[in-house]
């Protein structure tokens, strides 16, 4: 038996790890009542020591003991706060069984855990100990796991079955006072239900008359304003009709004009035919003519070229002659002055000059002869020079008159040479601009031929290149001929396309004329990809189509298939199939379109293949196993489904594409022909050609001619420059000697008269008394009287004989020379005359061949002038033609459009006759009586107008009288549909004596006829329509008001009697769900546990519920924040942390209903030193005596700071536990 305590407020155990502390534990817990699931031993029977057998075993004794323990207890003295002692034991059998007492007074568990709950000791939420390793355990819990602790330790989940039976029955008075009330809520909308249809009831009656009021204004105003319409139409319908028969009166008018102009035409063409016949004629005339014209033209040319030149020389001979006589009459006055010369000199010979001075005696003479001697002794020397310088002197002299004779022949022969030179460089001259002028006409001509010849190269090309266009255009017309023959039902069409065209703007035509092949062989092969989708009218939306289809159904103009652009199903295009196989492509991709279009492209072509050939497709769709459609160009398909076709048998389909270039054709066809025709009548180069030909060869063989003797005069001038050198050569040669002869010659003369001079000194000397004595100067004076003058006379008289012959010998041979030029001038005159009489012969002819020439131009200009004329005739005519034509295609247009018109207009006119006629019959058919001024509704006849539904190409017919199809149904649809088609309902009889009362409508309603009144009226018609049927009164909801209203009496107090309950049983439910509410303290003891003097105002902690209304039925989150350390979730805590954190939980959770005392179990295994202090300071501060701490403790930190110590030690001997106890409060100074 052991006796622990008694127990302070802080009491700390203590002892030895396998003293047995955990068996206090234990115990306490035992005596407290704690299941045994909670203990260390499974079964109670366990706790019973047998320290006896344990310790035979420990020493190997088999021996049974005699005495083995039956029955093991524990008592624990309980003290309340008054002092009084209670003595709660729990003690336990071999058997297993419990025993419980109070007080030794043995009592069954529920009393016994009654007694202890009284003292707020809960042994199911055991909120009065903590077990080893709970606080590790709390710290790691999830949320549920957290919940389910909680409501253990705060013991909430005993008020579970309370709370949830408190609750459903809560939901049960709740559901049946909501259904009390509903109940009651029902019967009084029922009630006000039926007060609500009685007031429909009489709106309905009141609608229904305003209704049939309203239909009533609104057919008078229909009718009021097809009756106008009518009259309006009638009289539109009488003008349309005259203006048609105005127009085709214009037409047939035109019509014959056009005639009549074709007529004519046909008459100037065949003038002009004759013209041109005329002309050819004439021309072939000409071409005879043109040879032997070209060859007289060509001798004419020549003979006077030849003339020409003869001319030309004879002009230079004649200069020449007389520039010859001018030199012999120059020659001859040389003579005559020379005659004239030596007759003065012969008279001016005085007779004194004759006489031989003064006449010497017989002494003189001896005295003369004398001295004479003694000069000749004295200047013997001298005279001996003289006389060999005189010698010397007469010799040189001839030699220098030699030379200069002959000088004086190589100057005249130089001028002679210079002369010949520069007329031979004249007739050069004269020759090379022959030569050049002929070369320039014949460059002229050969570039004249070479371009005529080019010309007819080109025109022949030209000409066969149109030809061959003329005939591909004939071709294609005859082809176009045979394909565009429209029928009238597609000419109709076409028209109907091209006057939706004109009316909505938002139809863009055929599809064919929207798209093209890219090139002329896929044509067969798209055709048949577009199939019956090349007629299809492609239009911008369903509302236009929706418009044209019902226009086409007015106008009676077939059928038509149309595609919206924006509401078509598009299918995806495969891009794969771009590249797929070489030879196929996707028919999108062989089509040229406007971008616009591209959607009704890919909707009529898809992913369809145009394949070059069928082979192609075949691969494609069986042996690769493509699931698609191939179309080969001849337009063989194969189909999707496998299914193949042949190609197409004809091209119609494909000439769509052509219709616009048929009058391209026509214009090129005509192009083509006045072309020819333009060539035909310009092919006159033949024989410009030939006469160009005839000319260059002509020119040519001149040209050669004329360089022939431009050559041989090139030589002769060359000669001539090498004579004329020659001479200069000689006469440079002859220059020098010559000079250096007269040099002599005037030497020899100084000599001479310096020894004459010497000898005139001698002879002065001795001659001096002399000369006194005859009375002369000198002894030289002397002898020229005596024998000087005779001398000097007869030189002179030689020189005028040698000067007169050599005058005479150059007359002579200058007269021989101008009797040279006078022959040839004879002889080039005689040749001029004979080629000028030869020419003037030739012209003769010429110009007898010019006569027939002349008059064939004048009537070849005569013949051009009318072919001319008849051409301008044509063109204007052919200009009137066309003018016509047009005019009769606009006329005839015009016609069609008036008829068209006119059609519609009386179309228009029987749509609103019917619709009128379909007013009253339905007006008779439903009972509407219209105010009618004359007759009455009995005299409309249902029976008598026949209607002929004529099912044509725009679908069924509907009936116009469908305006009032509704209006007596006030349980389906009221719609207006008073715009339904007619125009397929011929009225043949409808004469009915009734009269219209339209007083009743306003003067609005009279002018206004525009679509926005009939759709004001039928917007109100439909929308009354609308509310009558949306009201469907019911008329026995008076009788059945009366007793509703009992009933919502008893719902009454059938409602405030459940709503009594649920009241009571909600305070009820309230009253257990407040219960289970813990304690706000978690924060506060964090904070009590985790303060210290660094951080005084401690961590942060809290509770954060999963399901705030019932957080109880959800998950609890628990968080924790230690002083200055940032929010991080439990499991990142570190262990110490997760150890307060958990304290601080389990002392917030125990903190509702405390017990008296707490039991910890080594709660500070995981704490530092720090931590612990902590938690020491928080169980001693809270400690007090109506709260009891005992804790298990192995740190000193914490057990030091209890009140009092239980100490625990093993007693070897006994093999059990002892204890020892010490109150520390005596030594806490």
């Amino acid at each position: 038996q052991q006796t622990i305590g008694p127990f302070h407020q802080f009491t700390s155990v203590i002892g030895p790890n396998g003293s047995g502390k955990s068996n206090l534990m234990d115990a306490i817990s035992f005596v407290l009542g704690v299941h045994s699931s909670h203990l260390r031993s499974q079964n109670l029977k366990d706790m019973i020591y047998r320290s006896e057998a344990l310790r035979k075993e420990s020493e190997g004794s088999s021996g049974m003991s005699t005495r083995t323990p039956r029955k093991a207890s524990v008592t624990a003295v309980y003290e309340n706060k008054q002092g009084r002692e209670t003595r709660f034991m729990r003690s336990i059998n071999q058997n297993g069984q419990s025993e419980y007492r109070i007080n030794d007074r043995v009592v069954p568990y529920m009393q016994y855990n009654a007694a202890l709950e009284k003292e707020n000791i809960l042994v199911k939420a055991k909120n009065f100990l903590v077990f080893q390793g709970d606080v590790e355990s709390v710290a790691s819990q999830d949320p549920k796991d957290l919940t389910r602790l909680i409501e253990q330790i705060s013991g909430s989940w005993e008020h579970k079955d309370e709370y949830e039976a408190l609750k459903q029955k809560m939901e049960e008075a709740i559901e049946n006072s909501a259904h009390a009330f509903n109940k009651r809520r029902g019967i009084a909308a029922e009630i006000k239900q039926y007060e609500e249809q009685k007031a429909e009831a009489e709106n309905f009656e009141k609608l229904v008359a305003e209704r049939r009021s309203l239909v009533v204004q609104y057919l008078l105003w229909k009718l009021f304003h097809i009756e106008e319409k009518q009259k309006a139409l009638g009289q539109e319908s009488n003008t349309k009709h005259s203006d048609k028969d105005e127009a085709q009166y214009e037409a047939l008018a035109l019509e014959n004009q056009f005639k009549k102009a074709r007529e004519d035409k046909a008459l100037i063409h065949r003038e002009k035919i004759k013209c041109e016949l005329h002309i050819r004629k004439a021309n072939r005339e000409l071409d005879d003519q043109l040879p032997t014209s070209i060859s007289y033209k060509e001798k004419i040319n020549q003979l006077e070229k030849k003339t020409r030149q003869t001319e030309q020389n004879i002009e230079r001979i004649k200069r020449d002659g007389q520039q010859q006589e001018q030199v012999v009459v120059s020659l001859e006055k040389d003579m005559q002055l020379l005659a004239f010369a030596e007759q003065s000199y012969e008279a001016s010979i005085p007779a004194s000059a004759l006489t031989h001075g003064p006449s010497l005696t017989p002494a003189q003479l001896l005295d003369y002869e004398k001295r004479k001697q003694e000069v000749s002794v004295r200047a013997v020397e001298e005279q001996h020079q003289l006389q060999q310088y005189q010698r010397q002197y007469k010799t040189e002299k001839q030699r220098l008159e030699d030379k200069k004779s002959k000088m004086d022949q190589l100057r005249e022969s130089e001028s002679q040479a210079v002369d010949d030179l520069r007329q031979a460089n004249e007739e050069k001259a004269a020759l090379s601009m022959d030569a050049e002028n002929l070369q320039e006409r014949l460059t002229v001509r050969q570039t004249e031929l070479k371009q005529l010849e080019n010309e007819r190269t080109t025109v022949h090309q030209r000409e066969v290149f149109l030809n061959e266009k003329l005939q591909e255009t004939l071709n294609k017309l005859m082809e176009a001929s045979v394909t565009q023959q429209e029928s009238d039902k597609d000419t109709k069409f076409n028209e109907s396309v091209s006057v939706l065209k004109q009316i909505y703007p938002n139809v863009y035509g055929k599809l064919s004329d929207l798209c093209r092949p890219t090139q002329r062989k896929y044509d067969t092969a798209v055709a048949t990809v577009l199939g019956r989708n090349m007629d299809a009218i492609v239009v911008e939306n369903e509302q236009t189509a929706t418009d044209c289809i019902q226009y086409m159904r007015e106008q009676h103009i077939g059928t038509a298939t149309f595609l919206p652009l924006h509401s078509l199903s598009l299918p995806p295009i495969d891009d794969r199939y771009r590249n797929f196989v070489k030879g196929a492509r996707l028919a999108v991709d062989v089509l040229k379109y406007d971008k616009q279009f591209e959607s009704v492209i890919r909707y009529a072509c898809g992913n369809t293949l145009v394949c070059d050939n069928l082979s192609i497709a075949r691969h494609i769709c069986f042996e690769l196993n493509e699931n698609i459609r191939a179309v080969a160009l001849d337009g063989a398909v194969i189909h999707q489904s496998g299914l193949m076709t042949g190609g197409a048998s004809s091209t119609q389909t494909t000439k769509k594409w052509h219709e616009y270039e048929i009058e391209e054709l026509m214009r090129n066809r005509d192009k083509y022909l006045a072309e020819l025709n333009s060539i035909s009548k310009n092919k006159r180069m033949g024989s410009a050609e030939d006469a160009a030909r005839s000319d260059c060869s002509s020119l040519s063989s001149q040209l050669n001619t004329l360089n022939d003797e431009l050559m041989t005069l090139t030589r002769r001038i060359e000669g001539l420059e090498a004579t004329l050198r020659d001479i200069r050569d000689k006469i440079h040669q002859s220059t020098q000697p010559y000079q250096e002869t007269k040099a002599t010659v005037d030497q020899l003369e100084s000599n001479i008269k310096r020894v004459e001079e010497q000898i005139a000194s001698v002879e002065d000397q001795v001659f001096e008394d002399f000369c006194a004595q005859i009375n002369v100067a000198n002894i030289r004076d002397y002898e020229a009287m005596q024998y000087g003058v005779s001398d000097e006379v007869a030189d002179r008289r030689a020189q005028f004989t040698a000067q007169r012959t050599r005058l005479e010998t150059q007359l002579a041979f200058e007269r021989e020379q101008l009797n040279e030029l006078v022959e040839r001038l004879k002889k080039l005159e005689a040749s001029l005359a004979h080629d000028t009489a030869a020419k003037t012969k030739i012209q003769a002819d010429l110009d007898g061949m010019g006569g027939k020439t002349e008059q064939l131009k004048q009537k070849l200009v005569s013949y051009r002038v009318d072919l001319e004329k008849q051409t301008k005739l044509e063109e204007a005519k052919q200009v009137d033609i066309t003018d016509l034509g047009h005019a009769l295609e606009a006329k005839g247009r015009d016609v069609e459009a008036m008829l068209r018109e006119y059609r519609a207009v009386e179309s228009e006119l029987n749509k609103v006759h019917a619709e009128r006629v379909a007013i009253f019959r339905k007006c008779k058919l439903e009972g509407i009586q219209l105010p009618l001024s004359r007759g009455s509704m009995d005299d409309i006849m249902i029976e008598d107008t026949r209607v002929n539904n004529e099912e044509g190409d725009t679908g069924s017919v509907s009936d116009a009288s469908s305006i009032l199809e509704h209006s007596m149904d006030y349980t389906q649809s009221t719609d207006m549909d008073v715009d339904a088609p007619v125009s397929q309902l011929s009225i043949q009889s409808t004469d009915w004596e009734v009269e219209v009362d339209y007083s009743q409508l306003g003067a609005r309603q009279r002018t206004d006829d525009s679509p926005d009144m009939d759709k004001k009226f039928q917007d109100e018609i439909k929308q009354m329509g609308l509310d009558i049927d949306q009201m469907a009164p019911n008329m026995k909801a008076i009788d059945r008001l009366e007793g509703v209203s009992e009933r919502l009496k008893i719902a009454e107090e059938e409602f405030t009697d459940t709503r009594a309950a649920a009241k009571l049983a909600k305070e009820q439910f309230n009253q257990v769900k407040n219960k289970s509410h813990i304690s706000e303290k978690i924060d506060t003891v964090y904070k009590d546990l985790t303060k210290s003097h660094t951080f005084p105002l401690g961590g942060t902690a809290y509770l954060s519920t999963e399901d705030a209304d019932e957080p109880y039925l959800e998950g609890l989150k628990y968080h924790a924040m230690p002083p200055m350390k940032r929010f991080r979730d439990m499991e990142q805590l570190s262990g110490g942390e997760k150890s307060v954190a958990a304290l601080a939980l389990l002392f917030a959770i125990h903190s509702y209903k405390p017990s008296p005392f707490f039991v910890l179990d080594e709660v500070d295994a995981a704490l530092d030193n720090t931590n612990v202090s902590t938690v020491a300071n928080y169980l001693r501060e809270h400690a007090t005596p109506e709260f009891q701490f005992i804790v298990i403790s192995l740190k000193h930190t914490l057990y030091e700071r209890a009140q009092s110590l239980v100490g625990i030690y093993r007693d070897q001997d006994i093999n059990s536990s002892k204890t020892m106890t010490l109150l520390l409060d005596q030594y806490q100074n």
